[in-house]
C-alpha cells in the first residue's frame, strides 16, 4: 500500500465536501523544526511554499518528503520552500530519526494534529489520506490543496513540478503590499 489512510473519527457520508476553500489567505503558523530553528510561515512571504502534512510511518509521504527536498535543492535560489510536518502522536520523537532514516535535506518540524486540520480547513470527522499538501504562493495565499488519494499524485514529480514553477512565474509582493515589476 503506497498511501497509508487513517480514520480520526466515525468517517461521514461520501457526499460530504472537503471543507477546504481552494484559495484563501494562510493562517499563521509558528513551529520548531527538528534542529530547533523556529519557522514563522509569515516571515516567508515572498517565496513559494509547499507544506505536507504528514505521518512518519507513512510510504507515501516518505517519498514526497524526499522529492521535496530534491525540489528544494533545485528551486530554493527561484524563491521555493519546503517544509514538511509530521502529525503523528510520536512526531517530536519521530521527526529527528525521519529525517535522518530518509536524509530529508528541507525543513522538517512536528505539529499537533488538530493544528494541521485547522491549518488545512479539514474534519476531524472524515477520513484523510496523507499527505496532505498545500501550495501557498508569494503573496501568502493558499492556492491548491492536494491529498493522498486525490488524482494530483499519480503523477507527483510532474505535478509538483509544474504548479511550483507556475507560482514561481508570479512576482513578489513589493513592501508596500502591491505588485512587484
Amino acid at each position: 500500500m503506497t498511501r497509508k489512510q487513517f480514520l480520526l473519527s466515525v468517517p461521514l457520508a461520501a457526499s460530504v465536501m472537503r471543507g477546504a476553500n481552494e484559495t484563501r489567505k494562510a493562517p499563521e503558523l509558528v513551529l520548531t523544526d527538528t534542529n530547533g530553528k523556529q519557522i514563522r510561515l509569515s516571515l516567508l512571504r515572498g517565496k513559494v511554499v509547499v507544506l505536507e502534512f504528514m505521518l512518519t510511518t507513512c510510504p507515501h509521504c516518505r517519498d514526497t518528503a524526499r522529492l521535496l527536498s530534491r525540489l528544494q535543492e533545485e528551486y530554493g535560489q527561484e524563491g521555493f520552500q519546503a517544509i514538511s510536518l509530521p502529525f503523528n502522536d510520536d512526531a517530536v520523537t519521530a521527526a529527528p530519526r525521519f529525517v535522518a532514516d530518509y536524509q530529508v535535506t528541507h525543513p522538517v518540524a512536528p505539529i499537533q494534529r488538530e493544528r494541521a486540520y485547522k491549518f488545512a480547513q479539514l474534519s476531524a470527522g472524515i477520513l484523510h489520506t496523507v499527505p496532505i499538501v498545500v501550495f501557498i504562493d508569494r503573496r501568502g495565499r493558499i492556492r491548491a490543496q492536494f491529498e493522498g488519494k486525490d488524482g494530483f499524485f499519480r503523477n507527483e514529480e510532474a505535478n509538483f513540478r509544474a504548479t511550483i514553477l507556475e507560482l514561481l512565474k508570479e512576482p513578489a509582493p513589493s513592501p508596500s503590499g502591491g505588485h512587484a515589476h
